[in-house]
């Protein structure tokens, strides 16, 4: 992230890498409240409606809209928007980027709306060719809940394209704020569903529509922020701009680059459904909703606070920043996916039981969903570190490399989910994932070198960046094995709280630089709060 530098501070005597660990720190704040209201609004969905055939059917149509807001709003529009919008800016001005970017705006409306309506045609004549009979109902079901919430799409992805701009400008409030609206909504809706309690598909079609409508919302907060950046909000309709080919040239395989997680994610969800029973994929899907708190808040948060530093270090085609930059990011954000990951597996079963043991969701079913989720923790630091080796590779303008080890990772999934998901279960649908995107991840570290860059953790750093998270795990394990209490809640929040404290204490002895640039990020934040 770069921004004009507070008084006595020169830009140019910042290191680089304070840029993105303040936009990371930044998303990770704005995004940690719309995590916690996702925690609630999943504890009432499990508890409306149990691990039922009705939800995995909700869920499983849930995936592709689901998908697109993920592969949206979490950096495909960022990696190849921002790029090309920083490299317009630098080379021809802000009111040239601004014209490139209302004509990206206008082209992808046109897009996804066509696309909208042929999706929206062939899932209804799909559904109107099976018979009305009882072996098809689980299936019609799915296809009713695709069409009522494929429309989502649209307002998403224009909603994460308002995005890049504001967070190109250093703003990254509005677009961090922006899943907490749709948790808002489905929330209310969720909050009136048991009142149709006898009538519960009915219920279901109520919250389709409400998550459409929360999408919107989602979009037109985007409003003032971008207004407040200084770009345009009208599109524009010019197919002839060879900047904007070059945007849409690299768009694709910006798409896919980072898809390898959320594929892989939506294939599990297909074969445990599958391969496993008719309501097995609302275990992973809950899984995955707690794997996403730390997700969210260290992997992508770094993901969207480096994006732009990346594309301005390549804009100025300085190697030396970029490797910098990459070095500081990795590092952080393997440190704390070590230390969450850790943390998170010492207590998931308490964590599923305080958040998910409610209404229809049984006590038996809860340790399926914690070693579910334990499954999908090692996904955490791939993933991560990943994501991150992607957007430098593309803010580098290679493209075709992520998405070649992005596409390289499906195969490997698809085949370890065949083989183990029958003989292991729905954890193995976690281990699959894993394996998958460390192929991923080799395969991009191996092409660094072709822009002179190095892998970016030493192997000499580990010890540093491990032990955290060691401790914090063992601190964790301590308290709910030793100080046993009466309340969940507070098995929960003493062996989170001095597991926290623990890793910070740690973090200060072994990393004492990165956790002062920490803090000096939030407070400059405070001095120069944005909008």
């Amino acid at each position: 992230m770069v921004e004009s530098a507070s008084a006595g501070e020169p830009a140019s005597e910042r290191a680089p890498g304070q840029h993105a660990v303040r936009g990371a720190a930044l998303t990770a704040i704005w995004t940690l409240g719309s995590r916690l209201l996702g925690f609630v609004r999943d504890a009432m969905l499990a508890a409306t409606f149990g691990m039922s055939p009705l939800l995995g059917a909700f869920t499983l149509a849930w995936v592709v809209p689901n998908l697109f807001r993920r592969l949206f709003g979490e950096g495909a529009v960022s990696a190849a928007v921002q790029p090309a919008l920083a490299r317009a800016e630098a080379e021809e001005g802000h009111e040239v980027a601004g014209q490139l970017y209302a004509r990206f705006q206008g082209l992808l409306l046109v897009v996804l709306g066509g696309l909208l309506v042929v999706s929206e045609v062939l899932v209804w004549i799909w559904r109107s060719s099976l018979p009305v009979d009882a072996a098809y109902e689980d299936l019609r079901r799915v296809l009713l809940f695709s069409l009522l919430l494929l429309p989502y799409l649209l307002p998403i992805c224009l909603c994460a394209l308002a995005g890049a701009p504001q967070n190109l400008s250093g703003r990254f409030l509005l677009p961090a704020l922006a899943p907490a609206m749709l948790n808002l909504v489905w929330i209310v809706a969720l909050f009136l569903a048991p009142q149709m309690s006898d009538h519960l598909e009915e219920a279901t079609v109520a919250l389709a529509i409400a998550v459409v409508l929360g999408g919107c919302l989602q979009w037109a907060m985007q409003i003032p922020g971008v207004r407040a950046s200084g770009w345009p909000l009208r599109p524009e309709f010019d197919w002839k701009d060879p900047r904007l080919r070059a945007a849409v040239k690299a768009f694709l395989p910006a798409l896919l680059g980072l898809a390898a997680v959320q594929i892989n994610v939506a294939i599990d969800q297909v074969l445990v459904r599958s391969l496993v029973g008719d309501e097995a994929n609302t275990f992973t899907y809950l899984a995955n909703r707690l794997l996403h708190l730390p997700l969210a808040l260290i992997g992508i948060a770094a993901m969207t606070g480096a994006m732009p530093l990346f594309s301005r270090l390549a804009a100025a085609r300085d190697t030396k920043g970029m490797q910098q930059a990459l070095k500081r990011a990795s590092e952080s954000t393997l440190l704390l996916t070590a230390a969450a990951g850790g943390g998170l597996a010492v207590v998931s079963l308490p964590t599923v039981r305080f958040l998910f043991e409610h209404g229809q969701v049984t006590a038996e079913e809860s340790p399926l969903i914690a070693s579910t989720l334990c499954a999908y923790l090692w996904v955490l630091p791939v993933a991560a570190l990943g994501g991150l080796l992607t957007r430098a590779h593309q803010s580098l303008g290679s493209y075709r490399l992520p998405a070649f080890a992005a596409l390289a990772a499906v195969p490997v999934n698809l085949t370890l989910n065949i083989v183990l998901l029958p003989r292991y279960g729905v954890p193995a649908a976690g281990w699959a994932t894993a394996i998958s995107l460390a192929v991923q991840l080799s395969l991009l570290a191996a092409f660094l070198p072709r822009w002179s860059l190095r892998w970016p953790v030493a192997f000499r750093a580990l010890p540093s960046l491990l032990a955290p998270g060691i401790t914090a795990t063992a601190v964790a394990w301590c308290w709910l094995r030793f100080v046993p209490t009466p309340w969940l809640f507070t098995d929960l929040a003493g062996s989170i709280g001095f597991a926290v404290l623990a890793a910070l204490g740690v973090s200060w002895q072994c990393r004492r630089q990165d956790v002062r640039e920490l803090w000096q990020a939030l407070q400059r934040h405070k001095v120069r709060a944005k909008v």
